[in-house]
């Protein structure tokens, strides 16, 4: 009997042992190895809130969330941006019915370097390799003597890459916002094709025929645009 309470006494001291071990090592603070940020556009909320005279810019940045994966060390990481657009529109006055179809998507990938300012504020610098691609389908449709319907169908592909630098204020240790600016030189194809479908009436008491007409363009696109510092994200870092 006394043998078994020793055994039962040995088991718990050694199972405390290990639970204490085991919280000691929890305890120890872990180095991270990685940072991590991620951010979404703000530009249409802060253009709310500051904006009072009612006038409005164009944005030259596509791209509306970007990931960032920096070592903690070194600051060397790679970085990522997306930028979907799809817009589906439909007008009818009666007489003219407009339908409209834009599908874009802008992406990027590159790498980059960062760089820890002070305890606030912090900058970086890359390259980037980025694509594009532009999907437009028009149809309108007039109801008259000699009804017209006119389908236009768009293809824009770009590619390309060039430079990048961003700066980012910490406005606590994980929310952050940033702004930055970029040169990119694109390559890329246009496409159209155009049809357009015509009523033909051959007089009173004679019968109607459709004649239909094609055009199609196939143009090559060459840019190099300098993208300024006008873009804000916020972003949460982790």
């Amino acid at each position: 009997m006394i043998r078994q309470i020793a055994v039962f006494v040995a088991g718990v001291l050694c199972t405390f042992q290990s639970s204490v071990f085991a919280q000691d090592d929890m305890a120890e603070p872990k180095t991270k190895k990685i940072n991590h940020q991620v951010g979404v556009q703000v530009n249409e909320l802060v253009r709310q809130v500051f904006n009072f005279n009612g006038t409005t810019s164009n944005l030259n940045n596509p791209y509306l969330i970007m990931y960032s994966a920096n070592l903690a060390k070194s600051g060397w990481g790679l970085r990522l941006g997306f930028g979907p657009e799809f817009n589906t529109f439909k007008d009818d006055d009666g007489i003219t019915i407009r339908e409209n179809n834009i599908n874009i998507i802008n992406a990027r990938l590159g790498i980059e370097k960062s760089f820890r300012l002070s305890d606030k504020w912090s900058t970086g610098a890359g390259l980037d390799g980025v694509y594009s691609s532009d999907i437009t389908f028009s149809k309108t449709s007039v109801r008259s003597f000699d009804s017209t319907n006119t389908n236009i169908s768009s293809y824009l592909t770009t590619t390309g890459g060039g430079a990048m630098a961003w700066l980012r204020y910490n406005i606590s240790p994980r929310i952050l916002v940033g702004t930055e600016a970029s040169f990119y030189y694109r390559v890329g194809k246009f496409k159209q094709k155009v049809d357009i479908t015509r009523r033909v009436n051959n007089g009173i008491g004679g019968t109607n025929k459709f004649e239909t007409t094609y055009s199609t363009l196939d143009n090559k696109l060459n840019e190099g645009k300098f993208n300024l510092p006008m873009v804000f994200y916020l972003i949460v870092a982790f």
